[in-house]
């Protein structure tokens, strides 16, 4: 019969929270306390008499017996802690656990005192921290791919990549949508390893599952799209075929309002858990801060582009105009200066009644007064081309090469020139009196500047440049253009041969029209050999 002290040390031994058992040499169990019971899915005194191997698994009771022969032969205070146990609950199941083992000796019997320790919700929450240390890892390693791409397709695409490293995706979408034009358009679509780029669509005419994710801001996920009564609750569209099983379309929010949709999708079906799409929710927030980042760091390299367009411009114009005042001031000084020195001879043929004289020197005051009037007409024509431009419109060039021709047909007769022009021209878009004018020049300077020539022939063409834009061109077989004045002619006032009539404006003219179509003009020469004035138009 017990005395008062051993049942105490029995009664803290029962209610003690961590679960012992008491088992002899021969593994029968001899004392289970409530914390056992409990733990172990046992009534009271249920397990008194049972074998300790029953708590074990069945494919490790024969380890175990060996285990429990060898504790005996040398029984010391030891604590299983480093290796895999298990126990085994009453219904079966088996959960991992930490056991420690001491040896008893009661009134000169030997037992073993073994302690359990549910390890299940260690193991768990151990889990848990690493899932959330990966978690973090994979959004440190996004983020990273986020910020270095140097476009939005190129920072997307290496999120992607980074992305399917961690997770199993199939397909992986990034779709943007304008709600003011209702253009929804992909800015990456991946399917399996190809990389795609389907045509942009309008949402309500094509709203497949893209419109349910943005009209109710909320994440749409379907364990498996083929399934019937699935594709009867919701629009699916396919854009691409593809063996999809699960869909998971999340929006990209930004403030409150939906820029866009994330879609990951899998081949199989219920690929995602719910801790997958509340991470991919989270990375979908970095997402939208990766869009909004581009898209303003776009918007800064366009205005920064356009502001140092206006700056090229400025100074081209500020060049241009400090060329043009020295132009003009050069250029018109010289008919003042006749004007001013056949005045005094004027005054003398007047004085000394030299009728002759006097009408000689008249007559050479009223040339210089015209050549000056001839000069500021265009020079002011050549400022209003700067700035009065006719409303564009969509033009057959060979209309306006047959309406040039005609305004020049007189100094093509009279030079008894041969003119050919191409067939099949492409259209052009721009003010139709201008590139008429454009052209007007340069038959006109190609006539003028045939010197010497006995068989005249100009040329009017057309030719494809690489990049699609046409090309047209101007060809004569006339006296030619030394390299070095291949660019001075183009400025004002410069004549090559001084014995041609006219200012000297006309290319100068011609260049400023063409650029103000957005063109470019060059001329390929040699002296003798003709020239060719090159031009670029916008097409249609």
């Amino acid at each position: 019969m017990m005395n008062a002290s051993e049942i105490h040390f029995l009664e803290i031994f029962d209610k003690n929270p961590v679960a012992m058992v008491v088992s002899d040499t021969a593994g029968q169990i001899v004392f289970a306390n409530q914390q056992a019971n409990r733990l172990l899915g046992y009534a009271a005194q249920e397990l008194i008499g049972a074998s300790i191997e029953q708590l074990t698994p069945e494919d490790v009771r024969q380890k175990h017996e060996r285990s429990r022969a060898s504790f005996n032969q040398q029984p010391f205070a030891r604590q299983m802690a480093g290796r895999e146990l298990n126990a085994r609950r009453k219904d079966g199941q088996v959960f991992a656990a930490e056991v420690g083992l001491i040896p008893l000796t009661v009134e000169g019997e030997a037992f073993v005192l073994a302690s359990i320790v549910d390890l299940t919700e260690r193991h768990t929450l151990e889990l848990e921290i690493r899932r959330r240390a990966n978690e973090v890892d994979l959004l440190y390693r996004l983020s990273l791919a986020l910020s270095k791409g140097e476009d939005l397709y190129h920072t997307l695409r290496a999120f992607a990549d980074e992305l399917k490293k961690a997770l199993t995706i199939d397909a992986f979408h990034i779709g943007l949508y304008n709600p003011e034009t209702d253009i929804f358009a992909y800015s990456l679509f991946l399917n399996a390893e190809e990389d795609l780029q389907p045509p942009a669509r309008k949402l309500h005419e094509k709203p497949g599952l893209a419109l349910e994710v943005i009209s109710t801001q909320k994440t749409i996920y379907l364990e498996d799209i083929t399934d019937p009564q699935t594709r009867r609750d919701h629009h699916i569209l396919v854009i691409v075929e593809a063996p999809i099983r699960s869909y998971l379309g999340i929006p990209l929010i930004s403030g409150e309002r939906v820029i866009g949709v994330m879609s990951v999708q899998s081949i199989l079906p219920q690929a995602f858990s719910p801790d997958q799409i509340r991470l991919l929710e989270t990375i979908a927030t970095q997402v939208v801060v990766a869009i909004e980042k581009s898209i303003l760091l776009e918007q800064l390299q366009r205005e920064l582009a356009d502001r140092r367009r206006l700056i090229a411009e400025l100074e081209t114009k500020n060049a241009e105009l400090e060329r043009f005042t020295y132009t003009v001031s050069h250029d018109l000084k010289s008919p003042l200066v006749t004007i001013s020195g056949y005045l005094g001879f004027l005054e003398q043929s007047a004085v000394s009644g030299n009728v002759e004289r006097f009408k000689k020197d008249k007559r050479r005051i009223e040339d210089a007064v015209t050549r000056m009037h001839t000069m500021l007409n265009e020079l002011l024509e050549l400022s209003r081309v700067g700035r009065i431009l006719n409303e564009p419109e969509t033009l057959p060039f060979e209309a306006l090469v047959r309406a040039a021709v005609e305004l020049v047909r007189g100094r093509l007769d009279d030079k008894k020139a041969i003119l050919y022009i191409h067939p099949d021209f492409p259209t052009v878009h721009g003010d139709q009196a201008r590139l008429v004018e454009v052209l007007q020049n340069l038959l006109d300077n190609a006539v003028k500047y045939m010197g010497t020539q006995t068989r005249p022939r100009i040329e009017v063409g057309h030719q494809n440049m690489p990049e699609g834009e046409p090309l047209f061109f101007v060809r004569d077989n006339g006296m030619g253009v030394a390299s070095e004045h291949h660019e001075r002619i183009f400025g004002l006032f410069n004549k090559l041969d001084s014995s041609t009539e006219g200012t000297g404006i006309g290319l100068a003219l011609v260049k400023r029209i063409i650029e103000l179509h957005g063109g470019r003009i060059w001329v390929e020469s040699e002296v003798g050999q003709g020239s060719t004035f090159y031009f670029t138009l916008p097409g249609v």
